[in-house]
């Protein structure tokens, strides 16, 4: 199994520039003609694209290699204030030249929104399980990833690789999320963990504290990709061990 690594550092400086160098070397190694990325909405994509949009990493990244993908999404119109998609869309899709995005359709039925994904999935990643080349995570101050929450039956899904959840804890209370068959399938998976809100749930995950089911983002554990943690030192006040 992977190793985790910690990056520390700031999400409007250091921190921010670090994913940003880190996202253009995952995406530079990138085999074949296609870069497939998952996003997640939160404070995530503003870190993301606070330097990647700017030079001199935006002509370093071949933007017609991408495709986007979410992590989970709303069951919201795409241009619902809630909507992952709207978010991203704000914050870097409409700053950098990025042709391949693949939304969910929330015009379908939820469980059918969810399967209909996955058959998208399918045809870009064939294959028994998909692999991503690059999933970027957040994580709640309840330790939730993705639509992934603390005690949720979806903890234990094997078969799914998108979920459809109605009961989200957090509103809006219908998703669809991808699940950790998937998410741990991935080449390479990065958290970005900034604030004291965090710093909780890292420190069970860093100390090995929590308990089963409860901070879902523990399950993270790439089989045979690589596991980075972008934090701030807010988020990592906590931690015991010296990592």
């Amino acid at each position: 199994r992977s190793r985790m690594k910690l990056n520390i550092g700031s999400a409007s400086g250091e921190g921010a520039e670090n994913l940003a160098k880190y996202v253009v070397q995952v995406a530079k190694e990138a085999e074949g003609s296609e870069f497939h990325v998952c996003l997640s909405g939160g404070s995530l994509p503003e870190v993301l694209s606070k330097f990647l949009k700017e030079e001199p990493y935006r002509s370093q990244v071949q933007w017609d290699k991408w495709h986007i993908w979410f992590a989970d999404e709303r069951y919201v119109p795409l241009d619902d204030a809630d909507s992952n998609y709207k978010l991203c869309h704000q914050t870097l899709f409409s700053k950098v030249p990025i042709q391949h995005l693949h939304p969910i359709d929330p015009s379908l039925p939820l469980a059918e929104c969810a399967s209909k994904y996955q058959a998208e999935i399918a045809k870009y990643l064939p294959g028994t399980l998909p692999s991503f080349d690059l999933i970027l995570l957040g994580m709640g101050p309840d330790g939730h990833t993705a639509s992934l929450f603390p005690f949720h039956p979806l903890l234990e899904e094997k078969t799914l690789w998108v979920a459809p959840i109605s009961d989200s804890p957090k509103p809006p209370s219908e998703r669809v999320t991808l699940t950790f068959p998937v998410i741990n399938n991935a080449k390479h998976v990065a958290f970005v963990a900034m604030g004291g809100s965090k710093k909780e749930p890292i420190a069970k995950i860093f100390n090995k504290e929590a308990a089963a089911g409860e901070i879902p983002s523990q399950y993270v554990a790439p089989t045979s990709g690589n596991l980075v943690w972008f934090v701030d030192a807010d988020a990592v006040q906590l931690i015991k061990s010296s990592l």
